[in-house]
């Protein structure tokens, strides 16, 4: 069965009276003993409330936007006293920032110098194009004679049987 599903004190007949009289025997005692048991097993206000009280104490798993912007105002509180100690007490975020500046660095320096660098002028293209129809001639003239070839020893291989057999 599921949770929060019961099927207890079923009542079969026609007597409201009967009816009401089993409620008031059964479900409505098993239903106050429910509640106090319920009342006494809910969280309390202290314990909801129990947020950390340190950047420190935060979770990433626990609430990830929280965990990040807690670090990253306790780095730049740190590092507007002291660059150096922000970066050995919040080594993550000095971590994070560094491969941001990189990663924008590379980026800027792909879309400025690599786009021209990188595609093949037309003169390339052609030169690239020749090869590899000299490949395909060569290819095709090799197997060409690997045909021939072995047609010539099969021939040849033939005609050496038919000449022991006749003279057999």
């Amino acid at each position: 069965m599921q949770n929060d599903i019961l099927f207890d004190n079923i009542y079969i007949g026609h007597s409201e009276k009967d009816a009401a009289a089993l409620a008031k025997e059964t479900f409505e005692v098993k239903n106050a003993a429910e509640k106090a048991e319920e009342e006494a097993n809910k969280p309390k206000e202290d314990e909801k409330k129990d947020t950390p009280k340190s950047p420190m104490d935060l979770k990433f798993a626990d609430d990830p936007v929280l965990y990040v912007r807690e670090k990253l105002d306790l780095f730049i509180t740190i590092f507007k006293r002291d660059p150096i100690q922000a970066i050995q007490f919040v080594p993550e975020v000095a971590g994070g920032l560094g491969v941001l500046i990189v990663t924008v660095i590379a980026l800027l320096l792909g879309a400025i110098g690599g786009g021209a660098a990188a595609a093949p002028s037309k003169e390339q293209i052609k030169a690239k194009a020749e090869q590899a129809k000299k490949a395909a001639v060569n290819t095709k003239n090799q197997a060409a004679e690997a045909v021939s070839s072995s047609a010539q020893a099969a021939k040849s291989e033939v005609q050496q049987r038919s000449g022991a057999t006749k003279s057999s």
